[in-house]
């Protein structure tokens, strides 16, 4: 939220001979955070190795499954929730709705891939991952955002091996998925895989994309479409084996072909750093890559990826950093990354603080790509207000809560502080430079 106010300052032009006035007009534009999070009964925990899906006709973003770092002992059924957004431009959000208390039941999941698909493309599918129970041999269900029914569809065609750490792309009722790597608990015995399969989410089958110049196997990547165009960013194909920032596979979707292109930077210094772990969102024929994290067999701990957002140019494949005017930006891992259709905003929700071992984040993040000095806040949702408890001889009074008008308010009265003292420093300048 914002006010545009315009003031009108009067003076005489001492150097005009004819003595006629001029006007002098300022403009000042108080910003003001136009984020809100209402107080509501849930708020989701601490998550890492989830997914998130932006339904557009639906205007809500679905989380999906993931670990808590914070928890040994995990739920023997992941979350399934969705943030509500009333108003894409204004990035005005209501609040979270838990799917789960309503009876979405999914198996608990995490380091899956999860996209939009189907003729109205208003269901989400959930592919692969690993499961706690592993008792548990489905690795493919439907969501139905319209009915908010769980299902495990029936698919024609050989369904490939269940694996995790791989992204997905979707694309005209296509869902394309690359790599990954087989779940064991010792990751040393991984396989890393170099399979590409296409789901056909209207035809409901699969099938099996070229592998001629692809990746000889990689996980833990980005996977972001651009004029019909998969760009394969980061990832590694061993454990300890991470690809170069400076290698871009491409996968040309109609031509059904792979290329391997050579990222640059005009300063060496702003090269990133190899990672996994990492989100990406396209916007303007760039791609912005947020995050990561690296670690080889010396490190006793996961790092941050060296330079934390960096922005590709898919025209000339030129790495550059934004110019962010708050740098002190979260190095988040293991996060997700969601571009609200139609606009510039990049929300950024939970996933692993790598600034500290261990230690997840439940915040959420929005930055705005077309801002000349990509500005971002930090969401945080209010207070839960709960009522006291009342003895049965009192009158039960309705507990006070945030509402929309008086966070307006509260917004307006300090943006009418910040006019009343621009106005005063315009006014003290300006009789000090007339004495």
């Amino acid at each position: 939220m914002y006010m545009h106010v315009k003031f009108t300052f009067v003076h005489i032009n001492e150097n005009n001979e004819k003595g006629n006035l001029k006007m002098k007009d300022v403009q000042l534009i108080v910003y003001q955070n136009p984020l809100f999070i209402y107080g509501q009964e849930y708020i989701p925990g601490s998550r890492i190795k989830h997914t998130a899906v932006f339904v557009k006709p639906e205007l809500k973003i679905y989380y999906i499954g993931g670990n808590n770092p914070d928890n040994l002992e995990q739920n023997p059924e992941s979350d399934i929730f969705y943030l509500d957004i009333i108003n894409t431009t204004k990035n005005f959000f209501s609040s979270w709705v838990n799917l789960k208390s309503q009876g979405v039941k999914l198996p608990h999941t995490f380091s899956h891939t999860a996209n939009i698909g189907g003729a109205n493309q208003d269901s989400v599918y959930i592919i692969g991952g690993a499961h706690w129970n592993a008792n548990n041999t489905n690795f493919l269900y439907r969501f139905d955002t319209k009915t908010n029914e769980l299902s495990v569809p029936v698919i024609e065609g050989k369904a490939p091996q269940s694996r995790i750490e791989m992204n997905s792309v979707s694309n005209e009722g296509k869902i394309y998925i690359f790599g990954g790597r087989t779940y064991t608990l010792n990751e040393s015995v991984s396989i890393y895989v170099n399979q590409f399969d296409i789901l056909d989410t209207i035809n409901l089958n699969w099938q099996v994309g070229s592998l001629v110049n692809s990746p000889v196997a990689l996980s833990g990547y980005t996977a972001t479409l651009v004029n019909g165009i998969i760009y394969y960013i980061g990832g590694r194909s061993q454990q300890y084996v991470f690809s170069p920032m400076t290698e871009i596979f491409t996968y040309d979707i109609v031509g059904n072909k792979w290329s391997l292109k050579k990222a640059t930077t005009a300063d060496i210094e702003t090269m990133p750093g190899s990672r996994t772990g990492h989100s990406a969102v396209s916007f303007d024929g760039k791609i912005f890559v947020y995050g990561g994290s690296y670690f080889n067999g010396d490190t006793s701990y996961d790092m941050p990826a060296k330079k934390t957002f960096v922005m590709l140019d898919t025209v000339n494949l030129v790495w550059s950093i934004p110019p962010l005017n708050d740098t002190n930006v979260p190095e988040l891992a293991y996060h997700t990354a969601t571009l609200l259709a139609d606009t510039s905003s990049m929300i950024l929700t939970f996933g692993n603080l790598m600034s500290v071992p261990i230690r997840s984040d439940n915040l959420i993040y929005l930055f705005y790509l077309d801002d000349p000095n990509f500005r971002w806040y930090k969401i945080t949702p209010p207070p839960i207000l709960l009522p006291k408890p009342s003895d049965t001889s009192s009158t039960s009074t309705p507990t006070e809560t945030s509402s929309p008008d008086k966070l307006v308010i509260v917004s307006v009265s300090v943006g009418l502080v910040a006019v009343v003292l621009t106005i005063c420093v315009v006014y003290y300048r300006y009789k000090k430079g007339k004495s």
